[in-house]
């Protein structure tokens, strides 16, 4: 009973923990430096937000993991199509392989999903939903070979998501680079890569 009852606090503070940082990811950002209120809020009023942008609210973020999860199903319950079935990555996380696919991430991909691939692009906010969060997802064993080389050539729009498709503008080497490049845990350019 006692030691119940001194792990209570603990679970209650990391229920609150858990609480904020899922308000402040579905949250709106906030300017708590505004001086003069035009961006149409009042002033001193941080929480509310400017009137040219939607709001954005737990009904958003419902929908939009609904979203997200269409193709993740899809893959779960039948696969990848039939052209994308055993596709497997022919490269090892080389130092130039990484440094090729960091190049090409940074130009195909990181506008929407981020230099680190945090969902945190400058489209991002933008896109509904907003972009998946690869820095998580790539460490998920559900992300085999074939399901990233479908996702990045064939994009979203089967699944009613806005991410493009790069079978047309990138050939599979250069996809997989990319998947090379995330797998190695997106590092920056100047950074060493895993060999």
């Amino acid at each position: 009973m006692r030691q119940r009852l001194q792990a209570e606090p603990t679970i209650r503070a990391d229920l609150c923990a858990i609480a904020l940082a899922a308000a402040l990811i579905i949250g709106a950002p906030v300017d708590v430096f505004a001086q003069d209120g035009s961006d149409g809020r009042a002033l001193g009023d941080m929480w509310q937000r400017p009137t040219s942008e939607p709001a954005w609210t737990g009904e958003d973020a419902a929908a939009a993991y609904a979203l997200r999860s269409k193709r993740h199903k899809a893959f779960m319950q039948g696969g990848v199509p039939p052209e994308y079935r055993n596709a497997r990555s022919p490269y090892p996380a080389a130092d130039r392989l990484v440094g090729e696919g960091g190049a090409l991430y940074a130009e195909h991909c990181a506008g929407c999903h981020g230099p680190e691939g945090f969902g945190d692009g400058v489209a991002a906010m933008d896109l509904r939903p907003t972009p998946t969060f690869l820095a998580f997802m790539i460490e998920s064993p559900d992300l085999v070979d074939e399901y990233l080389m479908w996702t990045i050539a064939e994009g979203g729009a089967q699944f009613d998501t806005e991410m493009p498709a790069y079978k047309d503008a990138l050939d599979t080497r250069d996809i997989w680079k990319i998947v090379v490049y995330m797998r190695a845990g997106f590092p920056p350019a100047n950074d060493d890569a895993v060999e």
